[in-house]
């Protein structure tokens, strides 16, 4: 049987990440944390939670790269009540990455960069 793990398309880090999110009317702004990252998505830790398909805009580094990566991502998933291990946050998936930048990505999370 596949576990989680096993059905995800690509390589994913535990990193700490800042992100800088909004939404994509471009009203509000947020500083957020990434802990989990990969080339399509990463689990933002915050408590403040938006509702799954909700979209918003982000900005992250990339170690290597002068420039911040710009993405739009899609909210899948929220952790509303979480374990004593476990923090408060949301799973993003990536809709739009440039290609340049998931490339850059995907190598930083597997060490390559």
């Amino acid at each position: 049987m596949l576990t989680h793990e096993d059905k995800r398309r690509h390589a994913r880090r535990t990193l700490s990440v800042e992100f800088r999110a909004g939404g994509t009317d471009g009203l509000g702004a947020l500083e957020l944390s990434g802990a989990d990252l990969s080339a399509g998505g990463a689990f933002l830790v915050s408590d403040l939670l938006l509702e799954p398909g909700e979209m918003l805009s982000l900005e992250f580094q990339i170690a290597g790269r002068p420039a911040p990566a710009l993405a739009q991502a899609r909210v899948a998933w929220v952790r509303r009540f979480p374990g004593p291990e476990e923090p408060a946050g949301m799973g993003i998936e990536f809709v739009r990455l440039g290609k340049e930048e998931r490339a850059a990505l995907d190598a930083w999370v597997r060490g390559e960069s």
